[in-house]
């Protein structure tokens, strides 16, 4: 069976057309559709970078109050233990009691008499929101507190014009 020469040429464009639509059609089948990029605008540009240092301030602010935390953390809880305090009777009594709210820092730079040490008991109480202390508890705290750490005779920070 043979073709005349006019339908072979017929047949032969045909089939070089369907092949050029199916070499044409086919990546566009099969690559998604790419949107044109455009450059970004000066107001894009601009948020971009104001967000940029936001950003930068925001971590800036949280590593300082981080810092400062960790600070404040160490002024509040040095590490001591009660071997800074004087030996003597009462002296766990006064390392627990006392540094749950404040270093010993406070009591060793301080020097009272002991009805001062009780006068502080009760404005620690009422003011500062200490436990109370009743009993044998704050007779054995307070009379460590007179003993180990009376009034000086001559404070540093002192007025010589008023003594």
């Amino acid at each position: 069976m043979s073709l005349p020469a006019v339908e072979k040429v017929a047949l032969g464009a045909i089939c070089a057309l369907g092949l050029l639509v199916l070499f044409l059609d086919l990546p566009a089948s099969r690559v998604p559709h790419r949107a044109e990029v455009l450059p970004p605008t000066r107001a894009a540009l601009a948020t971009a970078e104001a967000d940029a240092r936001a950003a930068l301030a925001r971590a800036e602010r949280e590593a300082a109050a981080k810092a400062e935390g960790e600070r404040l953390a160490a002024v509040q809880n040095p590490g001591e233990t009660e071997d800074i305090l004087p030996v003597g009777h009462g002296r766990e009594e006064v390392f627990a009691r006392c540094t749950a709210c404040h270093s010993t820092a406070i009591i060793r730079r301080s020097g009272f008499s002991r009805e001062r040490w009780d006068e502080l008991m009760d404005w620690m109480t009422e003011k500062q929101g200490m436990a109370p202390l009743e009993g044998e508890v704050r007779t054995l705290v307070v009379d460590y507190l007179a003993e180990h750490f009376p009034p000086r005779r001559n404070p540093r920070n002192a007025n010589p014009f008023l003594n």
